[in-house]
């Protein structure tokens, strides 16, 4: 599925990236350049399980409780018991490009993908969600290192860039592109048995 994105999260994205950058001439130069990239995993075990009322207990390597109410989307809460383990995976990228005018156009796309647990398995699923956006650059002003994008609605931001050296390698009708990523994994893994 994919859709446009709002001038909020274009420029936002924009705003929150551009620090460093420096231009490519064509896709094939090489993989995007990475800004910031970050992986959460937590493992917590099922303690108790309330069919009736979609409550799952879990306790954490500190042995602090906590009580979620599972949605009814969860379609095999079923198969969770005590002892299970709960492990979820999050993991967020964000990555950038900078194309020399003519070689892109500006642009904002989000898509995202999921998948479940087959019914009758242990619960798990995957969400992955990517955003991005091309922006113009309309304007450098090197002295307090700032440069100003127009994005694909026709919307303007200027942002201090982080590494005022980029700016030397970039040219006004550049255009950046900005690709966020997030991607979500939850799985119950049964208990080891003893």
């Amino acid at each position: 599925m994919q859709t446009k994105i709002g001038k909020a999260f274009a420029l936002a994205a924009i705003a929150a990236a551009i620090g460093g950058f420096a231009p490519r001439v064509s896709a094939d130069e090489g993989a995007p350049r990475v800004i910031h990239a970050d992986s959460v995993k937590v493992t917590e075990t099922v303690e108790a399980i309330d069919l009736d009322k979609r409550i799952i207990t879990l306790k954490d390597k500190n042995g602090a409780l906590t009580d979620l109410k599972v949605s009814d989307k969860v379609v095999n809460l079923a198969q969770v018991k005590k002892g299970d383990k709960v492990v979820a995976i999050y993991r967020e990228a964000l990555a950038y490009e900078v194309f020399k005018a003519g070689t892109a156009t500006p642009s904002a796309d989000q898509s995202m993908v999921g998948e479940r647990a087959k019914l009758g398995d242990k619960p798990a699923a995957d969400v992955t969600n990517v955003q991005s956006v091309t922006a113009t650059i309309t304007g450098i002003d090197k002295e307090h290192s700032k440069v100003t994008l127009k994005g694909p609605e026709g919307h303007e931001v200027t942002v201090k860039v982080r590494d005022p050296k980029k700016l030397d390698t970039v040219s006004v009708g550049d255009l950046v592109q900005l690709t966020y990523t997030q991607a979500f994994a939850i799985a119950v893994k049964p208990a080891k048995a003893k």
